[in-house]
């Protein structure tokens, strides 16, 4: 079978479980890796004895590639799929799709255009106990839905030394495009109004001026309620990389899940509960649901079929967040357009 070629822009951390997951699948091939940073495109590469770039337009010129991850931070995504896009080129674009409604509004409407799939990297589709949650929500052993409830935040060590460009995002855009595409995707209805707030200062006074936290109360279709909590200061105490919590009430019962709580406690230099379902390296190779929905953009490909979380979907986040954002500001009720 002849694979199908493809490369990654951005080797960060998903970047590195993007060209990882290439290199393993047997219907890929990893021709090439970029990053503005020439020394981690080289080390990339060099691992899975590829080519590297600092210039994405040698991709998109590139007619051998018919298929890019881009892995860029969140506010990086546009020019890169627009460019990629225009070279019509499949593209499967970590979340969130953009952090503007306008910037992701753009992407889908060129992909359309182009005649090429899009999709939205929303791991969680593909998390274990996030399936079980769906398909007991399908079978409808908790009734119709009522309310829900979805935390999502990170120690301050994500922040202030995990991302260098954490300034130019914001706990809203690395967090919320999960919990948010994640309801939506159990609950199958549609976002229509949202009421938030928000507040600022132990981060603005480390130089970074993003929210430290925020709550948004979200309607949805039929009078379902959600309310999403997010944060960016937790404690580095906090044992675990992620504060993960899920409770979905409905007519006949209720499901709760602590995600972070993965089943292992380790007592050494300090307390910790490792995340260790996303990704793991061993055997010489990638474990875990990270991997999951990369492998099923290519399955995609291969059998010329549409993928699980469209670009629509991930326009639809963008604009419930920006939405988050103006009702913050205004101290008001925002609707969500459709």
């Amino acid at each position: 079978m002849r694979k199908i070629k493809v490369a990654v822009v951005g080797t960060g951390i998903m970047g590195k479980i993007h060209a990882q997951s290439y290199a393993e699948s047997g219907k890929a091939k990893l021709i090439c890796v970029c990053d503005l940073v020439e020394e981690k495109a080289k080390e990339l590469a060099d691992k899975f004895n590829c080519r590297y770039t600092t210039k994405i337009e040698e991709i998109a010129s590139d007619s051998k590639i018919k298929a890019v991850s881009i892995t860029t931070p969140d506010f990086a995504h546009r020019e890169t799929a627009l460019q990629m896009i225009e070279a019509g080129k499949d593209v499967l674009i970590e979340k969130p799709l953009a952090t503007s409604v306008k910037d992701a509004q753009d992407i889908v409407n060129a992909a359309k255009k182009k005649g090429i799939k899009l999709m939205i990297d929303f791991q969680n589709r593909w998390n274990p106990l996030l399936i079980q949650t769906k398909q007991t929500i399908e079978k409808g052993e908790v009734g119709s839905p009522v309310m829900g409830y979805a935390r999502l935040s990170n120690p301050l060590s994500v922040p202030l030394k995990m991302l260098s460009w954490a300034s130019k995002s914001g706990p809203e855009w690395f967090l919320f495009p999960h919990t948010i595409d994640l309801v939506r995707w159990l609950i199958n209805k549609e976002p229509e109004e949202v009421y938030a707030t928000g507040k600022k200062g132990i981060l603005k006074e480390r130089g970074i001026d993003v929210y430290d936290a925020i709550q948004a109360l979200v309607k949805f279709e039929d009078g379902v309620f959600v309310t999403f909590e997010t944060s960016w200061i937790l404690p580095d105490s906090w044992p675990s990389l992620i504060d993960f919590e899920l409770m979905l009430l409905g007519s006949r019962g209720r499901i709760g899940i602590k995600a972070d709580e993965q089943g292992i406690d380790i007592s050494a230099d300090k307390f910790s509960r490792p995340f260790i379902s996303g990704f793991q390296y061993a055997y010489g190779k990638n474990f875990g649901f990270f991997k999951e929905p990369i492998i099923h953009f290519i399955d995609c490909l291969c059998e010329n079929e549409e993928p699980m979380c469209s670009g629509e979907d991930g326009l639809i986040v963008t604009k419930v967040i920006e939405a988050i954002v103006r009702s913050i500001k205004g101290e008001k009720v925002i609707k969500i357009e459709r």
